[in-house]
């Protein structure tokens, strides 16, 4: 299971307020023109709701790579994000 329904850190260490992770990464799945539409709003949806996702390991990488490969999410929320993985 995978959750990503935390707030943000910043380089402050306090928390920023309304920077959920889950809902920046169910932003930037619904924004690009790339990648299996279907699967991606289902995943943003959950996200965005705060709910955790139960990804199998090919689908983990899917969503670990897009976040990586990510061109509009900060290095701050892509490191955060990726944690949520470990």
């Amino acid at each position: 299971m995978i959750n990503l329904n935390k707030l943000a850190v910043g380089l402050d260490g306090k928390e920023i307020e309304g920077a959920y992770i889950g809902k920046i990464v169910a932003q930037a799945l619904i924004s690009t023109p790339k990648g299996d539409a279907l699967k991606f709003w289902y995943w943003a949806t959950k996200m965005y709701q705060g709910e955790s996702l139960d990804l199998d390991p090919t689908d983990t990488q899917i969503l670990t790579n897009f976040i990586k490969d990510n061109e509009t999410m900060s290095i701050l929320v892509k490191a955060q994000a990726l944690e949520c993985f470990k």
